[in-house]
C-alpha cells in the first residue's frame, strides 16, 4: 500500500503474488544486502561494536540498527507478537508428520520461530524452551545419523546383490535433445530455456550435451 515514492518493491521477490511468507534459500535477500554491512567493509568492527555486536548477523544487524537507507523510508523492527499469536494449538502431535523424525523437526522449528507449543498433554512456554530445544535437537541429530546409516547400508547390501544401480536417468528424446542443442549453440535461447523445453533442469541439460558433443566442452 505504499507508494512508488517511498517502496519499489524488493528486487528478486515478486510482490505481485501476495503471498503471506517468500522464502528464499542460500542467498542473502536483496533487501538486507543493499541496507547491511558486508564481512569486507573496512569499518565492519566498529559498525558491529556500535550496535552491541561481536560478529556479523546481517538481519540482526538490521534490526538493530538506526542508521537510515538512501533508496528509501523504511526501517527493520524485531516482531514481537501478542501472547496470543505466539500460541499454537497442536491437538495432535501427528499434524507436524507422521513420523518421530519429522514431529522433532517441526517442534524445533516452532520452538525457534517464538512460539508457545500447548497440546492436550504438556506446554512449552518460553520457562522451557531452551531446555526442550537441546533435548530435542540432540534427538533428532541422533535420528537423522541413524537413518542415513541405514540408508547407505542398505545401499550397499543391494549394490553387492547387483539390485542397485543409482537412480534411473530421466528418459530424453535424442531428436528433440538435438534441437534444442543447436538452438543453445546458436545462442538463441539459454541453457534454461532450452533444459525447460525438454522438462529437466539446466544440470542435466548440460550432462547429457557433455556425452553427446564432448568436444565443445573440453
Amino acid at each position: 500500500m505504499l507508494k512508488p515514492d517511498l517502496f519499489q518493491g524488493i528486487p528478486g521477490l515478486d510482490l505481485s503474488l501476495r503471498k503471506t511468507v517468500y522464502r528464499r534459500t542460500n542467498m542473502t535477500p536483496t533487501f538486507i544486502e543493499e541496507r547491511t554491512p558486508g564481512p569486507k567493509r573496512e569499518n565492519l568492527q566498529e559498525l558491529l561494536e556500535d550496535e552491541g555486536m561481536q560478529h556479523l548477523n546481517r538481519l540482526e544487524w538490521l534490526i538493530r540498527t538506526d542508521l537510515r537507507y538512501s533508496g528509501d523510508c523504511l526501517y527493520v523492527r524485531r516482531w514481537q507478537p501478542s501472547d496470543d499469536e505466539r500460541i499454537i494449538a497442536l491437538e495432535e502431535l501427528s499434524v507436524l508428520g507422521t513420523q518421530s523424525g519429522q514431529q522433532a523437526r517441526g517442534i524445533l522449528q516452532l520452538l525457534c520461530m517464538g512460539y508457545i507449543i500447548e497440546t492436550p498433554s504438556f506446554t512449552i512456554d518460553d520457562g522451557a524452551r531452551s531446555t526442550v530445544y537441546h533435548l530435542l535437537l540432540s534427538l533428532y541429530k541422533a535420528n537423522r545419523t541413524f537413518a542415513e546409516a541405514h540408508q547407505k547400508a542398505g545401499i550397499e547390501r543391494a549394490k553387492q546383490q547387483g539390485k542397485y544401480r543409482g537412480r534411473k536417468p530421466k528418459s530424453i528424446n535424442l531428436r528433440d535433445l538435438d534441437a534444442a542443442a543447436k538452438r543453445y549453440f546458436a545462442k538463441t535461447i539459454t541453457a534454461k530455456e532450452a533444459a525447460a523445453s525438454l522438462g529437466v533442469s539446466p544440470a542435466t541439460f548440460h550432462r547429457r550435451l557433455r556425452r553427446l558433443y564432448p568436444e565443445r566442452y573440453q
